[in-house]
């Protein structure tokens, strides 16, 4: 639909007035100087297997569900089933087991209050009886949105290997690059359309093994968006580009000279898209196994999603400048 600037002149003198929108906060104050969750758009994480891609974005759509009251689609197969997500998501409501273990604190009363809330936010699509192509997906949504009555803001599917891509890949002659920027087209209209956000996961297609030089450790860089099934395709595509790290155990870290932590993750934004929602950079969570959620460090001070929001820390941790983790601002880190 081609639009006069006549037709669209009221929201033209709205967008002078209100200024360029961000999207909602992740929790986390390092991440929310670069990164926001903007509704109408989706994003993008790529990372190595067992990294955390699943986990990055369950906290999100914890904290989006907290904090603005948006409910969620999860369709997570690498995740388990539809059972052990909803288990998945009352252990991070609960920040404690709630399985029936000699090690569990969880009381009855809690499990149900954490049960309420996980069914009052989220919905679980389950892949056991067919595989999701993006519009069997969308379909659902909003044919499940139509039977409780309700809106579900963000999405999540992911990883991407586990959509089925048979028919927009006929429709593109086999050719993986034309078919992802296929759905990838669909899916931006969807959410624009539909105002809701949409979570993706990618793994990294290719990359060369580093072996460290001082502790003869063999290991993944962190990924680029370029080295994601697409390539070059898929980001001219992407809305918001993240790519998470886990450093190997025993890796020194160049900038103390210590070993890298088990528990942390780095954290890259590489493409950011509208303006405004964020800005490319890089920053790191550590990963609490107990509680199941992440947190940020600040002078030794564990900080849960938003709780900066209430604590008064005049040197709060700022992402970590490029100068510090790149040679060139399209490098690897050189960890």
């Amino acid at each position: 639909m081609i639009k006069s600037i006549y037709d669209i002149k009221n929201a033209v003198t709205e967008l002078r007035e209100k200024g360029v929108q961000r999207g909602n906060n992740t929790g986390f104050k390092s991440i929310d100087e670069l990164y926001s969750i903007k509704p109408g758009t989706f994003t993008i994480v790529q990372g190595s297997p067992t990294h955390g891609k699943s986990e990055v974005i369950f906290e999100f759509m914890m904290n989006q569900a907290h904090r603005y009251n948006i409910k969620g689609i999860i369709l997570s197969p690498e995740s388990g089933n539809a059972e052990e997500i909803t288990m998945e998501l009352i252990h991070k409501f609960l920040s404690k087991n709630p399985y029936k273990t000699s090690f569990s604190t969880c009381t009855d009363r809690e499990f149900e209050t954490a049960l309420n809330w996980v069914d009052h936010n989220f919905a679980i699509a389950d892949d056991e009886e067919k595989s999701y192509s993006f519009k069997d997906l969308t379909d659902e949504v909003e044919a499940h949105e139509k039977l409780k009555g309700v809106k579900y803001g963000n999405i999540m599917a992911e990883p991407w290997n586990e959509l089925d891509h048979k028919l927009v890949l006929a429709d593109n002659s086999g050719r993986q690059d034309l078919a992802i920027e296929d759905e990838l087209t669909q899916l931006r209209r969807y959410c624009k359309t539909k105002n809701k956000h949409t979570f993706l996961s990618f793994h990294p297609s290719s990359q060369s093994l580093i072996k460290d030089s001082q502790t003869g450790i063999t290991y993944y860089e962190m990924p680029k968006a370029r080295e994601a099934a697409g390539g070059q395709a898929t980001l001219r595509k992407a809305f918001s580009w993240i790519n998470i790290w886990r450093p190997p155990v025993g890796l020194i870290d160049g900038s103390t000279g210590m070993p890298f932590e088990d528990n942390e993750l780095f954290f890259q934004v590489e493409k950011s898209k509208p303006k405004g929602v964020g800005k490319k950079g890089i920053t790191k969570l550590k990963f609490d196994w107990q509680k199941n959620r992440y947190y940020e460090e600040v002078n030794g001070i564990k900080m849960y999603a938003f709780e900066h929001e209430n604590t008064l820390i005049s040197d709060y941790v700022a992402p970590l400048q490029p100068s510090t983790m790149f040679n060139e601002p399209d490098q690897q880190a050189p960890f």
